[in-house]
This record gives C-alpha cells, sequence and structure tokens, in this order.
C-alpha cells in the first residue's frame, strides 16, 4: 500500500517547530544551518573611564566586607547558642525520664511493702483481741459525733468534743 501525503519526522526534535510533509518516499535535503559570524572584541574603544568603573563595580568596600564579617560572628554566636540550648534540653529530657523511671520504681516497691504489711496482718485476730482480752466494744449511735467539712479535708481533735443535744 502506497500512501500519499505520509508525515515524516513527526516526533519532537529540539528547535522544530514545522512539520514537513513528503509526497512519496524521497527525503527532501535540509539546508545547512549558517553560523553567524563571530564578532571582534573592541577593547582599543572602552575609555578609561568605563574601564575604572567595572573595575570599581567588582571590589567591595570595607564597609561593606565589615559588615558581611559582623553578620558572619553573629550568625556563628546564634548557631552555637542554639546548639548549646539543644545539647542542654536534651540532657534535661534525659534526666526527667531517668527520674520518672525511679518515680515508678519506688511507686512500685511502696505499693509491695504495703500490700506485703497488709496479708501479715490477721485483722480478725486483731478484732478478737480487742474484744475478748481488752474489753473494747463498737461505738453506739449515740456517741457518735458527724461534723461538716470542706471537700476533702479533714478534721483533727486537739480536746474533748462538748456534749451537744
Amino acid at each position: 500500500m502506497n500512501r500519499t501525503n505520509r508525515r515524516v519526522n513527526s516526533g519532537s526534535v529540539k528547535n522544530q517547530n514545522k512539520r514537513y510533509y513528503v509526497d512519496g518516499s524521497a527525503v527532501p535535503k535540509l539546508e545547512p544551518v549558517k553560523k553567524k559570524p563571530k564578532r571582534r572584541k573592541q577593547t582599543s574603544r572602552v575609555s578609561s573611564r568605563a574601564k575604572r568603573n567595572r573595575a570599581k563595580a567588582t571590589q567591595m568596600s570595607k564597609g561593606y566586607v565589615l559588615f558581611l564579617g559582623l553578620i558572619c560572628l553573629v550568625t556563628l554566636f546564634v548557631c552555637v547558642n542554639y546548639l548549646q540550648s539543644k545539647s542542654q534540653l536534651t540532657n534535661q529530657t534525659m534526666e526527667l525520664a531517668t527520674l520518672e523511671s525511679q518515680l515508678s520504681k519506688l511507686k512500685a516497691d511502696n505499693d509491695a511493702y504495703y500490700n506485703s504489711t497488709l496479708a501479715s496482718v490477721d485483722m480478725e485476730q486483731i478484732k478478737n483481741d480487742a474484744i475478748n482480752r481488752l474489753g473494747l466494744h463498737y461505738a453506739a449511735e449515740s456517741q457518735i459525733v458527724y461534723y461538716d467539712t470542706s471537700g476533702s479535708s479533714y478534721v483533727r481533735q486537739y480536746q474533748d468534743v462538748p456534749e451537744s443535744k
């Protein structure tokens, strides 16, 4: 099958925005790209005043160098302080974790000692000794005096409670 008006070179090629259509199988010859002639440097035409301006533009003044040095020192100072603060924060965090670990260990030990103390005491034996041997008995309802306290506070008795009712 022979096709006419076949499209050739339809892919993307750099610097080529035109598409060529070839009638048949012959490929057209492209003209070579002409190079632009190089320009000569005209150094003799540049005035001495322009040369001085160019040299002056490439140099830095003492004030600018001093300013840049000062900015570098300030930046260095800020960075060192930041690293010291970061190190101090890390050390304090590690110390806090150590203290929290010690606190939880002490709480666990305290709970263990409390439970072992409660387990070693026989409350029924103490109750029997108090009633039978010491002659103690439960308080009657008329002997109990109630006081209102605010919130979670408590009452300490430093003197005898006055009789009421």
